[in-house]
């Protein structure tokens, strides 16, 4: 029996054995299971994902993206009067990325981390991806601090080809309802990418990307 087959029995048996636990948990939960037994490797989770849907009818993805739709809704409802933040945000296919606000003091910026989940070297679209990403995290940090249950992100990048959906899902996950996403060429975190070094998140004054309502957003 090859290394395949011992696999697909593998997760057959698992799912069977667990299929009360499993029948009604949410993808979180679903995660964690395999996670505990050993079960989310590179070969072995799509089978456990198959075998969920085969043995208990349930798609793993679709009630990802349902569940992750449902977030997004929620937040979006809560940031219906919350505090409005601007950022642009960029990348480069050669490693480096920046998030900015308006002004010097405002700037996010340096190289991806080796281990960066979206960015893949020589990619440009996933490079704007990833800063993108790290726009919604900082707006996120913002929300935090003001100690607020959401809050409203305006961003700015040049790259028409970022999925705006999967953003504002990404933002609704740290209580960031993406309220408009805005393709431009002037985008200053663009030449933040040239600048040597880096600076961390933690070195900005978080309040200072607020957008006062009272002054036109551009």
């Amino acid at each position: 029996m090859t290394s395949a087959s011992l696999e697909w029995d593998q997760a057959a048996a698992a799912v069977q054995e667990a299929q009360e636990q499993l029948r009604a948990a949410d993808t979180t939960a679903l995660r964690s299971w395999a996670e505990a037994a050993g079960l989310f490797t590179r070969s072995m989770w799509p089978k456990i994902k198959r075998e969920l849907y085969k043995q208990l009818d349930r798609d793993y993805d679709a009630l990802r993206t349902q569940e992750s739709e449902q977030v997004t809704d929620e937040v979006a409802e809560a940031a219906a009067s919350a505090p409005l933040i601007k950022l642009y945000a960029a990348g480069d296919e050669r490693g480096s990325f920046a998030v900015v606000g308006d002004g010097e003091e405002t700037a996010w910026y340096g190289t991806f981390h080796a281990k960066d989940a979206i960015f893949r070297r020589g990619d440009q679209v996933s490079a704007d991806d990833s800063a993108a990403g790290k726009a919604a995290f900082l707006a996120g940090k913002l929300r935090e601090e003001l100690g607020v249950p959401a809050i409203r992100l305006i961003l700015h990048i040049s790259n028409p080809d970022v999925d705006g959906a999967r953003i504002a899902a990404v933002a609704a996950k740290h209580g960031v309802h993406l309220a408009e996403l805005d393709i431009t060429d002037e985008n200053p975190a663009s030449v933040w990418c040239e600048v040597p070094g880096h600076r961390a998140w933690q070195e900005i004054r978080l309040t200072d990307l607020l957008v006062d309502e009272g002054t036109e957003v551009q």
